[in-house]
């Protein structure tokens, strides 16, 4: 039945079983407390430290020790529990030690769905065997069937090229950065680059100005070094170092991270 009631779900994380999680599609942070990582016998040696500091609504810092990734499975829905998650809600504001009432960590009795990493390349354009996309490959077959049909009827929808991407007009939404005019303009000393990633720096900036995604500039008062990557494909990931600029843009109280550990 539809209801307004605050969603808690059942989900399990990592090798352990967490009931009643309260969900908050606002949310853009996901917080674990290093005292549940411990008892969930999560091994810390995966954690990508941080030195980044989140705050809270009500004006409170705190810094973050790192970040990790652990598979979560759906589990049983519980819906209409107003107390429960109200009750959730003040422990995880209060950064309250002790939420043995509200959140319990056990260790399940079977995983309801077994994450896998495995996809499915699938062409949804017969006429354009260049247009192929991944699904993952643990879905129930209905599903994919439903997916794959889904997915040919607006094959039209996605940008295949750069060139399939127009762009918006500037009357329509613009977006500029809001950098601290108190900060001096710093020009990033030319870094290097062997030939082969010149060669892909190259490349990328022709292919960028050919769709009009870049223009060229003189005399900008901001110069960064580009950074390149190679990715798992062997392909090159073309970046821009702006460490300087972000350092004069004010902070993001609410990254958005995969999981954030204090």
């Amino acid at each position: 039945m539809p209801h307004n009631d605050p969603l808690l779900v059942d989900i399990g994380i990592g090798e352990c079983q967490v009931t009643k999680v309260l969900v908050d599609t606002g949310s853009l942070v996901n917080l674990i407390f290093r005292d549940t990582l411990d008892k969930m016998g999560i091994d810390l040696r995966g954690m990508k430290p941080s030195s980044r500091t989140l705050t809270g609504f009500n004006g409170s810092s705190e810094k973050m020790i790192g970040t990790i990734r652990l598979p979560v499975y759906a589990g049983d829905t519980i819906r209409g529990d107003q107390r429960a998650a109200r009750e959730l809600l003040i422990a995880a504001v209060k950064l309250q030690q002790s939420v043995s009432l509200i959140n319990s960590v056990a260790k399940p009795i079977h995983k309801k769905y077994p994450q896998k990493e495995e996809n499915r390349e699938v062409h949804i354009d017969e006429a354009d065997p260049t247009k192929v996309i991944r699904i993952g490959a643990f879905l129930f077959d209905e599903m994919q069937s439903q997916v794959i049909s889904f997915l040919k009827a607006n094959a039209s929808t996605f940008a295949w090229t750069t060139s399939d991407m127009k762009g918006i007009d500037p009357a329509v939404a613009s977006h500029e950065l809001n950098v601290d005019p108190t900060f001096k303009p710093i020009r990033q000393k030319r870094r290097k680059l062997g030939p082969e990633r010149s060669k892909a720096v190259n490349e990328e900036v022709d292919r960028l100005l050919d769709a009009g995604f870049i223009a060229e500039v003189r005399y900008p008062e901001w110069l960064a070094n580009p950074v390149v990557m190679k990715k798992k494909n062997g392909k090159w990931r073309i970046c821009v170092d702006f460490t300087d600029l972000n350092k004069a843009c004010p902070k993001d109280s609410y990254p958005s991270l995969t999981s954030i550990v204090w």
